[in-house]
């Protein structure tokens, strides 16, 4: 007698007598289709303010993540060496929910705010991409996994050489009014922000490198050192924090690898490439206010000449404010913030000020937080409109702050759980340059997380490839 669901007719055998090969390919496919569809959702984006369709596109691959999930499940595919991260995942989500009770806004709690989309079904489509990527069976899915991502981030690179070109292409950075900097043409990709186009570049050019270096094919090697040399320019030309800084350490930590694991001698004329590529970026962020006539204040005959310069706090607040109208504008003089003001062209300055304010919060609702996606709302003093407030945020760029103040010090209490189970088994990769590439590239989003915050259109594959991370390790018992 064939096996069926729930008695039901013999066409749903499909799910039960599915192989396991089957199944792993099928997680690659939904994984992919994300890879796939985010960036053509986003792309309305630049052209038209329809907030809503980068979520949709989450939601139709976290939807189907979350069937394949349960099929996992149900299957008794699942190894038992996930029960307990996904214990921990399915506890998230469940205080995910707590903290509703101590919500401003529920809507945006469990559906995200607009334009954002990072709400508690966020969490659930998030969690279920990590265990579909711990379930891909073959290094042979891992890799074409890591290809789609690498051709996400060329096409993102592509879209991003038209934003930073004088052209008129359009782009929501071409100016940022909050520094009060016009013409800059800072580079967004399809990601909504530098900031976030940059953690994900990072992020993948560790993987990239090692392909570069290591991988045996001729043909791949081109491949590989191509992403290298477009994601360490791109993320340079981004002119944050993450950018400049990551590409950096990326660089140095891939270098450090080859030469601890002995790389064949092309290697070197790979790390060539990747080092030029960050030496043409730092020039092209000196040259480029004289080629774009970039101008201060307003002001278009208060020109800027020449130097090197990094925009977080105008991004931030060109982001939040100007672009989807989630926060308070930026006032330094006179502000009326209870806060106080801060200085937005100092780094230092503006990542301690959002710090301090996020601490604030955590102190006053240390178990549930302000509620998922509305960090907002605890920092209003003037008007329950987030733009009538200003020099409010709506995120706090530290992704581990960010959460103790949205959902409560438990939710980063189990979030660094998680991380520890990630990397305790993602670190014995052993000597595959396709695992090592995957957990330098965790590592290094984690490392970045420190100053960043991720959305929807680049978190899931932080998410996806923590998930392979995990699975490196074959537990005994398998």
């Amino acid at each position: 007698m064939p096996k069926t669901i729930f008695h039901t007719t013999e066409r749903s055998n499909f799910i039960l007598n599915m192989k396991t090969e089957e199944f792993y390919r099928f997680n690659l496919k939904v994984l992919l289709s994300f890879v796939i569809l985010m960036p053509l959702f986003s792309s309305v984006l630049e052209f038209a303010k329809v907030y809503s369709v980068p979520g949709m596109a989450l939601a139709i691959s976290g939807v189907f993540a979350m069937v394949f999930t349960f099929i996992g499940f149900m299957k008794q595919v699942t190894p038992r060496s996930l029960f307990i991260p996904g214990g921990i995942l399915a506890a998230m989500v469940a205080w995910s929910v707590v903290s509703l009770y101590n919500s401003y806004d529920y809507k945006i709690s469990l559906f995200g705010a607009d334009g954002r989309s990072e709400g508690v079904f966020a969490l659930v489509f998030y969690g279920c991409f990590f265990m579909l990527g711990a379930q891909l069976g073959t290094d042979d899915n891992r890799r074409k996994l890591l290809h789609g991502m690498l051709w996400l981030g060329l096409a993102e690179c592509a879209w991003s050489l038209l934003q930073m070109l004088p052209l008129g292409f359009p782009s929501y950075y071409s100016d940022l009014e909050p520094a009060l900097i016009f013409r800059v043409f800072l580079p967004s990709g399809l990601t909504g922000s530098p900031i976030f186009l940059a953690l994900m570049l990072v992020m993948l050019l560790y993987p990239a490198m090692l392909g570069a270096f290591f991988s045996e094919d001729k043909k791949a090697r081109i491949f590989y050192t191509t992403c290298s040399a477009c994601f360490a320019l791109t993320a340079i030309k981004t002119q944050c924090l993450v950018g400049v800084s990551g590409a950096v350490l990326v660089v140095m930590g891939a270098c450090l690898y080859a030469l601890m694991h002995k790389a064949p001698g092309h290697a070197f004329a790979r790390v060539a490439s990747a080092l030029a590529a960050i030496v043409v970026g730092v020039i092209w962020i000196c040259i480029s206010p004289a080629i774009n006539s970039t101008y201060l204040n307003g002001d278009s005959e208060n020109t800027v000449s020449s130097g090197f310069a990094l925009y977080d706090g105008g991004i931030m607040w060109k982001d939040s404010a100007y672009r989807l109208e989630g926060s308070g504008y930026y006032i330094n003089e006179g502000s009326t913030n209870p806060e106080g003001s801060f200085d937005i062209a100092s780094i230092p300055d503006t990542y301690r000020f959002e710090w301090r304010i996020a601490g604030k919060i955590i102190g006053r609702f240390p178990l549930v937080g302000s509620g998922p996606d509305n960090l907002v709302y605890p920092q209003l003093y003037r008007s329950r409109v987030p733009a009538g407030n200003v020099n409010t945020f709506d995120r706090c760029y530290n992704t581990y702050l960010h959460l103790a103040a949205t959902m409560g010090v438990p939710m980063l209490v189990l979030y660094l759980a998680l991380l520890f189970f990630v990397v305790r088994r993602g670190r014995r990769h052993g000597d595959s340059w396709l695992h090592a590439g995957v957990f330098g590239a965790v590592i290094a989003s984690l490392l970045m997380q420190l100053v960043a915050v991720g959305s929807i259109t680049c978190t899931p594959l932080f998410w996806m490839l923590a998930g392979v991370c995990i699975s490196l390790e074959t537990p005994k018992e398998q």
